[in-house]
């Protein structure tokens, strides 16, 4: 018996098809497979990412709950843990301090001060490396700090402290906290030291930040929002409390349970990864129906014939759907494994970017059940139609089918390009039938130009996106006049405090500002206090400040009459909508309630909760007249190493000269570290943007590739008259250019709505607030180049093979 012969006919064509045309097996495979890469990447990345974030996350003992103050005694914690609902509660200090890395650069630092290492019950501080726990004199640091300082386990780091003096400090360990936002996001590193070590740095033994965790019942049976209300409310005791102490509290924070302090960052991510997914899918659907409809077309005469001798309909599709499901399984072959690998890869650059430790590989069972389904049913749901339709012609119509007939100029369409084209005789020949052929299969052009149009949406919407993200980061430092701000750990004269800076050279001008925290009122009375709201900064400028560019949304800004007049930012009147202007509100702060009169209401420019008071009547009833707590300075010079020099040298005269510094901010500086922030989503977006013009590039090969093979005939008659290879080359490249530039222009009037709508999704996850949108004009030229580039690469191959073609092979074509 022949080898092969107890294989059936059909089955045996389904193998000639699947391993005859290897370049239509590949091109075929590579669409199904992006899409099945893309869903399994994203899917698996997701539980991957789901799974270790929150089991770092609940294996650290987050806090509900961090209250910030001035330095306060053990006592306070005490009395905060008493609190109804609490289960634990611990203190903490943290200490502002310059150090010197590696590099011999000087960064800022934040040193944490824990009272007992082995004791700890909120916010797990983790051994990684080395010592255990923080000797007396040495420092343990966290994990992502490592590279912002360029030190390793063993070597020294210089600090200068706030009395201005410079200790050398052993790095002992490494460690882990989970609590902390990473130093990639914050531009400061983090350093874990015994109280004894605080006294050393010239700082107090005691306390100013207050971590605690609610008792399961209190949060039992609550939604989020219904769960953040009742962390809320425990946290305003503990502010009372504190303030009972006679301590000045300066901030709030209030973690939602369950999740991350970036999570808004990081469902952004995980929203462009669906998205991603989705897109992939798709366009790889339309590949595939591009696909097969051209191998039916292509494959007329042999279904005429198998139909002539007896096949029915039914058998002609089940051995299409063979074929397709063949496709499918090599697909499934090829990208499940590769899905595994990158989202592997995704989450662990999500776990260095967000801090958090990586499980390893895992190839999660409904994982693969999703990538089988959709390497199996996506492509046979998307070839079903066009199987039914190409195995629906009789044997006449096969049999009489000659290819260049079928697609004689009839429609509008086709009228019109033959009138246009008439216009363009001195155009070459070649070129003339590139324009022509390129709207000869208006089916198979449209689905192509619907795949490279949405890889084109896509890109440029992506470009966009982080247009967006940049536009919306240099209008909020707009509103930020001045180079350098210098914060004090109490308050001093201002007029001592601007002399002062002012001997430092290199300072143009200098402007000294109060500063308070308070929470508004509902009303004037002690029940208030329990429902008080989130806390808010006071911030006390000259009202002539030119500091400041605060942009007003409604009512007017500070006069040099006004006494208790605010004006509060657009996030204050987000929360506190029952203000409103020229109404009173009430604020709280220590222990003294403002009557204020709304005036004003700014937009927030990422500065967080702010009401501008007169310096002159906030440091009056605060009783810290003529007293400062910080300055802001313009610098004589432009450049930014110019302006983070002076930033060092403020530091040290003014704590030289007993002013103690708690921190010193660049402004330039702060831009590159949101910047860095912005970055790593732009990865992503640039990584999917990327992906779906490779999809798009794939469907264009196929189409070109597709398109010699139906016009084998027509290429022979070409090379019977002359044609050289050149010319047959050219008439499927510049085709090839034609489609590229129709889907780019396609795209770019899709682009513009897809943009503003991611736009505004990203901001509202990212920063809880719609992006400045900006359209991003170099997104749209590089992709109009990178489309023109795709068209010719795609065809390339193509029109190689064309070029190959002889008279005598055509002639025995079929």
């Amino acid at each position: 018996m022949a080898r092969g012969a107890w294989v059936r006919p059909r089955w045996r064509k389904v193998w000639a098809d699947l391993w005859g045309n290897k370049l239509r097996t590949l091109l075929v495979v590579l669409s199904i497979a992006v899409g099945v890469f893309a869903v399994g990447m994203v899917y698996s990345s997701y539980l991957m990412f789901s799974r270790d974030l929150t089991q770092s996350w609940t294996m650290a003992a987050p806090a509900n709950a961090a209250v910030y103050a001035d330095p306060f005694d053990e006592e306070l914690v005490q009395s905060v843990r008493s609190l109804r609902g609490v289960k634990e509660a611990e203190g903490r200090r943290n200490v502002d301090l310059r150090v010197r890395g590696g590099d011999g650069q000087w960064r800022q630092m934040w040193l944490i001060a824990i009272p007992d290492y082995d004791k700890q019950k909120v916010n797990l501080v983790k051994s990684e490396a080395g010592a255990w726990p923080a000797r007396d004199g040495e420092v343990l640091l966290e994990r992502s700090s490592f590279k912002e300082l360029g030190l390793s386990i063993g070597q020294y780091m210089k600090v200068e402290t706030a009395a201005g003096r410079t200790r050398l400090m052993k790095v002992s360990g490494r460690v882990y906290d989970a609590s902390q936002i990473p130093s990639v996001f914050t531009g400061r590193a983090y350093g874990y030291i015994t109280m004894d070590t605080l006294e050393k740095l010239d700082e107090e033994r005691r306390l100013d930040q207050v971590n605690f965790i609610l008792q399961p019942s209190v949060l039992a049976g609550k939604d989020k929002e219904s769960a953040v209300q009742a962390i809320e409310a425990v946290g305003r005791r503990a502010w009372n409390k504190l303030e009972q102490g006679d301590t000045t509290v300066f901030w709030l924070q209030v973690n939602k349970p369950g999740e991350h302090q970036l999570q808004g960052a990081i469902d952004a991510l995980l929203l462009l990864l669906a998205v991603l997914g989705v897109l992939s899918l798709l366009l790889g659907a339309l590949l595939l129906v591009n696909t097969v409809s051209a191998i039916l077309t292509q494959q007329v005469r042999q279904v005429g014939i198998m139909k002539a001798i007896g096949a029915k309909r039914a058998q002609l599709m089940r051995m299409y759907l063979t074929l397709v499901a063949a496709y499918g399984v090599l697909a499934l072959a090829v990208a499940a494994p590769l899905g595994a690998v990158a989202a592997q890869q995704v989450t662990v650059f999500m776990a260095a970017a967000f801090n958090f430790n990586s499980g390893g590989l895992e190839w999660p069972l409904p994982v693969v059940l999703l990538e089988a389904a959709v390497a199996l049913a996506v492509p046979l749901a998307a070839a079903l139609w066009p199987i039914w339709q190409g195995t629906g012609v009789t044997v006449r119509e096969a049999v009489s089918d000659y290819g260049i007939g079928s697609v004689a100029a009839s429609g509008r369409v086709d009228r019109g390009m033959d009138w246009i084209l008439g216009r363009l005789q001195p155009l070459s020949r070649p070129v003339l039938l590139s324009l022509r052929n390129t709207f000869r299969r208006k089916g198979r052009l449209a689905l192509t130009l619907l795949t490279l149009m949405m890889a084109g949406t896509v890109f440029m919407a992506v470009f966009s996106v982080r247009a967006s993200l940049y536009a919306t980061l240099d209008k909020a430092l707009e509103y930020f006049q001045y180079d350098v701000a210098v914060t004090f750990t109490q308050n001093y004269r201002a007029e001592r405090v601007e002399q002062e800076v002012l001997k430092v050279p290199g300072v143009k001008r200098a402007e000294a500002w109060g500063f308070n925290s308070g929470r508004i009122l509902h009303e004037d009375s002690k029940q208030a206090e329990d429902e008080a709201s989130k806390n808010v900064f006071l911030l006390a400028p000259p009202v002539d400040t030119e500091m400041i560019a605060p942009r007003l949304v409604q009512g007017r800004w500070l006069l040099p009459e006004d006494e208790n007049a605010i004006v509060i930012n657009t996030e204050v009147f987000k929360d506190n909508p029952h203000l409103r202007l020229g109404e009173v509100g009430v604020i709280k702060v220590a222990n003294r309630r403002l009557r204020c009169v709304v005036v004003g209401v700014a937009q927030s420019q990422l500065t967080g909760p702010i009401c501008y008071a007169p310096y002159a009547w906030l440091s009056r009833v605060t009783q810290a007249a003529g007293k400062a707590r910080s300055v802001q300075i313009v610098a004589a010079a432009d450049s930014q190493q110019a302006q983070s020099r002076l930033g060092r040298e403020l530091e040290s005269h003014l704590k030289k000269n007993n002013l103690r510094v708690q921190n010193v901010d660049i402004t330039w500086e702060q831009k590159e570290r949101l910047r860095s922030q912005f970055d790593i989503l732009t990865t992503f977006l640039l990584f999917m943007a990327l992906l779906l013009a490779l999809v798009g590039a794939l469907g264009l090969a196929g189409t070109m590739s597709i398109n010699v093979l139906e016009r084998t005939r027509e290429i022979g008659v070409m090379r019977a008259i002359g044609a050289s290879s050149l010319a047959v080359g050219k008439v499927f490249v510049v085709e090839a250019l034609c489609i590229g530039l129709l889907s780019w222009l396609a795209a770019s009037l899709l682009a513009l709505p897809i943009a503003m709508l991611l736009s505004y999704q990203v901001g509202m996850l990212f920063i809880q607030a719609p992006l400045t949108f900006s359209f991003s004009l170099f997104g749209w030229a590089v992709w109009l180049g990178l489309s023109l580039f795709l068209a010719v690469a795609a065809s390339l191959l193509p029109a190689y093979n064309a070029t190959r073609l002889c008279v005598r092979d055509v002639i025995s074509y079929e």
